[in-house]
């Protein structure tokens, strides 16, 4: 069964792993331990039987949150987990009276935007030459709600 926790101290290996197989970013585990003490950042994660499947991150500024990250690993997708990382995230703002959550997507992650529009983002605006192969990146926002 899988489980969505909040990220700990133990996930940090199978985090990096799943950063590295989706982003090829080369986040390292500093990155994700200073994540664990930022206080503006909340992050959710797909665990089964100890094995980090995914997990999503954002961070708290003033009330509004920036998604940083939504990432399954590959053998692990179509199963409904980023899904299920995005309500946790959306229900986190909830309980911290966040109003809006932003975020970007590569105009060429297809599957991600389709996702967010079915979880209630709308497309806000562009950003030209954003990512390092200058690809372009799509700003995407849901306000919440009681009911969203």
């Amino acid at each position: 069964m899988i489980e969505y926790v909040p990220m700990q101290r133990q996930h940090i290996e199978g985090l990096v792993e799943v950063e590295k197989q989706c982003f090829n970013s080369g986040f390292a585990e500093k990155t994700f331990e200073k994540e664990l003490e930022n206080k503006i950042a909340a992050y959710t994660v797909a665990v089964e039987n100890g094995k980090v499947l995914g997990y999503g991150g954002l961070w708290n500024m003033c009330g509004v949150a920036d998604i940083m990250d939504v990432a399954v690993h590959s053998d692990y997708r179509r199963m409904g987990i980023a899904q299920r990382i995005l309500e946790k995230l959306i229900e986190h703002c909830k309980n911290e009276k966040i109003s809006e959550i932003n975020l970007e997507v590569r105009t060429s992650n297809f599957a991600a935007q389709s996702l967010y529009k079915k979880m209630g983002f709308e497309v806000v605006g562009q950003r030209p030459n954003y990512y390092e192969n200058r690809e372009t990146a799509i700003l995407m926002k849901k306000i919440i709600t009681e009911e969203s």
